[in-house]
């Protein structure tokens, strides 16, 4: 397979800014993709855009297959496990739901209405994309846009050359501690090192931090509410950890990637488990606070005490 680097593919997406389709979605990206010109309202030229930009790149087998459609396009990816639905960062070929009707390509997410591709990850969680048969014209045109998080179903995540110019920076760790009904407060556990916590030892109080970047929390107590979020770390000052001696039975993790580390393209969000207690296994993995078909927007499930904690970085 050919390969070429996110970076290469952005700097052709960005030379296309500005270039507008003529009546009725004439453009050269459709005449490249059908071989001759062609016009109606049945040619939208999003997803024909983005093939576009890896043909002239020599790498259009990157994207699996050859299609104007963004289902066919997503599709192609989820049955490669190159579909993600978290964690996106520039390159990622981004697909966007205008409904929140469940996608019948990739079953995971909502639908695939439009595609583009990301260009930056910005500090208040939207995206810098550059997208075609966009703006404000029936036509269409290569628009630079920003993009809510609440709209993007997903990204097809190409296998990318490794750039020349990028420096490896370390992923930042996260360090927690949990406090349990017996035994108080227990040792510091750093990512996956070990988990926090004692089995059959119900967890009433946690506290977290990072060592880059920033993290909010929050505890639900047992057959009770969410308590307020938690942005410090301490195991003497109660407006510095999560929880009121009440035994705990989910708890909510959200990590914000600096921006430093968002501007080299490394983006990351918590991915945090717990285990019910009398249990030998853990609930599934949930991501920050997203909530999907495996997610339910926090690991736990009410009613049930948990014992066990584990927390890092993805």
């Amino acid at each position: 397979m050919s390969k070429v680097t996110a970076s290469k593919i952005l700097e052709l997406a960005k030379k296309e800014i500005g270039v507008k389709a003529t009546n009725i979605k004439r453009c050269k990206y459709n005449k490249a993709f059908y071989g001759s010109d062609v016009s109606g309202n049945e040619y939208d030229w999003c997803a024909v855009f983005i093939w576009w930009l890896f043909k002239q790149a020599g790498a259009e087998d990157m994207l699996f297959v050859k299609t104007a459609g963004c289902g066919v396009l997503g599709n192609a990816f989820y049955a490669r496990n190159k579909f993600k639905t978290s964690g996106f960062k520039p390159g990622d070929i981004v697909l966007f739901h205008w409904s929140n009707n469940r996608s019948e390509s990739v079953p995971i997410t909502y639908s695939l209405d439009h595609v583009g591709i990301i260009e930056k990850c910005n500090a208040d969680g939207t995206y810098t994309t550059i997208e075609g048969n966009t703006g404000s014209t029936s036509n269409g045109e290569v628009k630079r846009q920003t993009r809510s998080a609440s709209v993007i179903s997903g990204v097809c995540r190409p296998d990318y050359a490794a750039s020349t110019n990028t420096t490896s920076v370390k992923k930042p760790d996260v360090i927690y501690r949990v406090k349990t009904k017996k035994k108080g407060w227990l040792p510091e556990v750093t990512n996956l090192e070990d988990y926090a916590g004692l089995e059959n030892d119900p967890i009433v109080a946690v506290a977290i931090k990072v060592t880059k970047g920033s993290v909010w929390y929050q505890v639900h107590t047992k057959n009770g509410k969410w308590l307020g979020k938690i942005t410090g770390y301490s195991t003497t000052d109660t407006t510095k950890y999560a929880g009121n001696g009440t035994e705990v039975d989910a708890i909510r993790v959200y990590y914000t990637t600096p921006n430093d580390l968002r501007n080299q393209g490394q983006i990351y969000e918590a991915k945090y488990r717990v285990s019910p207690v009398s249990s030998t296994s853990y609930y599934d993995y949930q991501f920050d606070t997203n909530v999907s078909k495996s997610m339910d927007g926090y690991a736990g499930a009410f009613g049930k005490s948990i014992d066990k904690l584990q927390i890092t970085l993805e």
